[in-house]
Order: structure tokens, then C-alpha cells, then sequence
């Protein structure tokens, strides 16, 4: 059975209808989005070369700051850009408990064990 680990992304009602936040998972970031008062969350890395993403100035995507490649934020499919076409972002799977949004974080199980 895989390790897991919870990670706090938020508190409950911190991250604001479409807008984001930033969180460390793991040897990654994360990115948690507010779509219309669902939290969804991804690894925080673009498909095409592994670039971060933000959402952009319109708040209609997220955009790869190395190549544009633009991600929409509600499913973290590939749009646009040099990201290869039927690529999503990697979903993080959330918790919600205590008033906290936690990202579970899952290791793999130790070969040595």
C-alpha cells in the first residue's frame, strides 16, 4: 500500500472564485484553482517542457511562462500553444477537513521494504 502524505494547500474560502494559489507538493508546486467554488489542483508544470503555469491576465487559462502553451483551468487540458494537443496537467487529488484544503501526497511503495 503507497505512503501518503497530506500537504495544506488553503483554508477553506481562502482561495477566491477564479483565482489561484500556489503550493509546495512534494519536489513539485502546486497550483490550486477556485472554478466556481470547486477547489481543483495540478501539478504545476506544463506538459510540453515542464515550464510553469499561471493564470493568465484575462483569467481564462492557465499559461505556460516559457512557451504560451495555455491550459484551461478547469480541467487542465491543453488549448493552445506547443503543449502536445490531448495533454492535461497532472490533477492532485484534494481533502477537505478542519476548515483546510489538503493535497494528498502519494509515494510509491519501497522496493526494499
Amino acid at each position: 500500500m503507497p505512503l501518503q502524505r497530506k500537504v495544506v494547500v488553503a483554508k477553506t474560502g481562502e482561495i477566491l472564485l477564479g483565482r489561484t494559489k500556489l503550493f509546495a507538493y512534494g519536489t513539485n508546486q502546486g497550483i490550486a484553482y477556485n472554478d466556481g467554488g470547486v477547489i481543483k489542483a495540478y501539478v504545476n508544470r506544463c506538459t510540453h517542457m515542464g515550464g510553469p503555469v499561471e493564470l493568465s491576465r484575462d483569467g481564462t487559462s492557465f499559461r505556460c511562462r516559457w512557451h504560451e502553451a495555455d491550459f484551461a483551468p478547469a480541467t487542465g487540458e491543453a488549448i493552445e500553444g506547443q503543449a502536445p494537443r490531448g495533454t492535461r496537467l497532472q490533477p492532485i487529488v484534494l481533502e477537505e477537513a478542519d476548515g483546510q484544503i489538503y493535497a494528498i501526497l502519494e509515494f510509491p511503495d519501497d522496493p526494499f521494504a
